[in-house]
């Protein structure tokens, strides 16, 4: 243990820290306006707040209750993980380098970090659950998933929310270890506490334990429930995981041990859980200045009101056909293995799964999963990463019938590679296929795709292209950073909020909407106004000041107006205002983008006299 840290958490740290030589893509725009821009206003005083940190509007004739004003017009996040970002920017401000490029780089830091210690946690709830000759080759695992490679280094409030249900896991009271195909040769265990841990690893478990000891224990109901609560407070989508294993280890504790053993495990439950509530609260009510409770909040917009729905549709089907095969890849083989022989009783399975070793604990989150995915899949609006906090777990699965076909090398001289292999206690042809597959998608991703939109932005901070006065982005809502990597330029970009009251959903245009719908136009008379409502539009909008820079996507620049007369496309029109092509950005692929309005690169087009052109057209 040098430096005091665990030998896989080094690794792990070591691995993570290799992200910093990329560049910083983009992915997902709540990865800079639910962290960094937040924060960023806190302690510089200037950053764009989206709606979700806003007063909630209240639909007219609603009665002024404490529901109306703390739930219903709340507001939708809490400042527990934008306040890590809080004290990362205090840090870069106290040291007087917030004019230097630690500004971006210290939160890219914070990532790789939090990443580092959900890979540890993994191998050591694998080491509970399985048995310690399983941790290391969970590390692998979780090393080298391309899911987690490309997502967890990020500020998503899915990342903090993937660590805290590892760690709250293996401090829970799980079964206590025992594989079930040993049957009758073991003693069978009946409860969870820890006096049956140590008597039961040693029942055929591939064990690891240094100097050949087992771990004691990690079982601490009251902080497993603070853990856990500490993650709905930042984001409550996994509510029905957490509701799920207590009812099924309450049910086992009353079988097992009566009423008061459970009343003791409740009163821990909600001992440690509503702390983290009160101090989550207490936190959120200093930050805004009133008592509001997101998660509350959270549950009634996107669950109640289905505001989410706002952002796009998915079908019942979708996290089973698109979620869980990006999750897992490439491992998808395995782990249906493993998964069928947790879920499925001994009866329905074929005989090569009943060889397979699963502990009581994996079985157990088994059934989990599968109620949290199901009821997940019921919510109209999903996205990939909303299963991230399940990886973890999910990729124990795999473990077993990976193992179970491994054959140790004959000892001698041995690759780098091989001992790994060896340590992992992983099949040769399996391991290097984890190993290979998820290289040239990972670099591409986190190398290419998306970097121009975040490259952009930090070369308007640095003064790439001319100096910067004023900054507009007419992109789609929110496809670059914005102040936490711009800076005090002053500017504007594309918003498009859903429609918060009911009344409105009917008629509700987003300022993306009206642009796209009538580009040309809006540039010749509303230009540089925000995009609004013809009433709306102020009448000396040509005497407003002209931003120094424009950033467009270049598909943009062969649109004509899809409302409206003018034959002229944006590029035309925006010459005609002054402007011109300062510099254009690959931004990968344009097949590979998520929307067709993001094709064509990034194109920065500057007022006044024409500049030469930097950067080389995209493709």
């Amino acid at each position: 243990m040098a430096c005091g840290l665990p030998r896989a958490l080094q690794v792990a740290l070591a691995v993570r820290a290799l992200s910093l030589a990329l560049p910083h893509t983009f992915f997902q725009p709540d990865e800079f306006y639910q962290a960094f821009e937040p924060a960023y206003a806190v302690v510089f005083g200037q950053g764009h707040l989206t709606w979700e940190w806003r007063d909630l509007p209240l639909p007219e004739g609603v009665a002024h209750t404490w529901w109306t004003r703390v739930v219903t017009g709340g507001r939708l996040r809490g400042w527990i993980w934008p306040g890590v970002f809080v004290l990362a920017y205090k840090l870069v401000q106290v040291l007087a380098l917030d004019s230097t490029d630690l500004i971006v780089f210290v939160p890219r830091v914070v990532g790789v970090i939090l990443a580092a210690v959900t890979d540890y946690y993994t191998s050591r709830l694998a080491g509970k659950v399985l048995g310690e000759g399983y941790a290391a080759g969970a590390l692998f695992l979780s090393l080298t998933s391309l899911f987690n490679a490309h997502l967890l280094p990020r500020a998503l409030s899915t990342s903090p929310e993937t660590l805290l249900t590892t760690i709250g896991l293996y401090y829970y009271p799980l079964p206590a270890f025992r594989p079930a195909s040993l049957g009758a040769t073991c003693v069978p265990s009946q409860d969870g506490t820890a006096e049956h841990h140590e008597a039961q690893r040693t029942c055929g478990a591939m064990d690891r334990a240094e100097g050949g000891k087992t771990r004691p224990s990690s079982d601490n109901m009251l902080f497993a429930a603070a853990v856990a609560a500490l993650s709905l407070c930042i984001r409550p989508t996994m509510l029905v995981f957490w509701a799920y294993l207590h009812l099924e280890t309450s049910i086992r504790h009353w079988v097992t041990h009566g009423a008061t053993a459970t009343f003791c495990l409740t009163a821990d439950t909600l001992l440690g859980g509503l702390t983290v509530l009160g101090l989550s609260t207490l936190l959120d009510w200093h930050m805004m200045g009133r008592l509001t409770i997101p998660t509350l909040s959270f549950f009634h917009q996107n669950v109640v009101r289905n505001v989410a729905l706002f952002y796009g549709g998915t079908g019942l089907l979708y996290h089973l056909v698109q979620s869980l095969p990006l999750l897992l890849m490439p491992i998808w083989f395995w782990w249906g293995e493993g998964f069928l022989a947790a879920i499925l009783p001994q009866s329905m399975q074929p005989p090569a799964l009943k060889k397979l070793d699963i502990p009581l604990a994996l079985s157990t989150l088994g059934r989990t999963i599968v109620v949290t995915i199901a009821t997940l899949s019921l919510s109209p609006h999903s996205e990939w990463r909303f299963l991230h906090p399940l990886l973890p777990p999910l990729m124990l699965f795999a473990l077993p019938p990976l193992q179970a076909s491994y054959k140790p090398t004959p000892m001698g001289y041995h690759s780098f590679l091989t001992s790994v292999r060896q340590y992992c206690r992983l099949p040769s042809r399996p391991c290097y296929l984890i190993l290979l597959c998820p290289i040239i998608p990972y670099l591409y991703l986190n190398s290419f795709h998306g970097a121009a939109q975040v490259a952009v932005i930090n070369g308007l901070r640095h003064g790439d292209f001319g100096a910067a006065s004023f900054v507009v982005a007419l992109m789609p809502c929110h496809s670059t950073p914005w102040s936490s990597h711009l800076g005090n330029i002053p500017g504007w970009f594309l918003t498009c909020e859903p429609p918060l009251v009911p009344q409105s959903a009917d008629v509700h245009w987003t300022q993306q909407d009206l642009f796209y719908a009538s580009p040309v136009t809006y540039i010749q008379h509303v230009f540089p106004s925000p995009p609004a409502k013809l009433s709306d539009v102020p009448t000396m909008a040509g005497e407003e000041r002209m931003p120094s820079h424009v950033l467009v996507f270049g598909e943009v620049l062969a649109r004509q107006d899809t409302l409206g007369n003018s034959s002229l496309s944006v590029e035309q029109a925006l010459a005609e205002r002054g402007y011109h092509e300062k510099a254009r950005l690959w931004n990968g692929f344009d097949f590979a983008q998520d929307e067709e309005k993001r094709r064509g690169g990034v194109r920065v087009w500057t007022h006044g006299e024409s500049y030469d052109l930097v950067g080389e057209p995209a493709a």
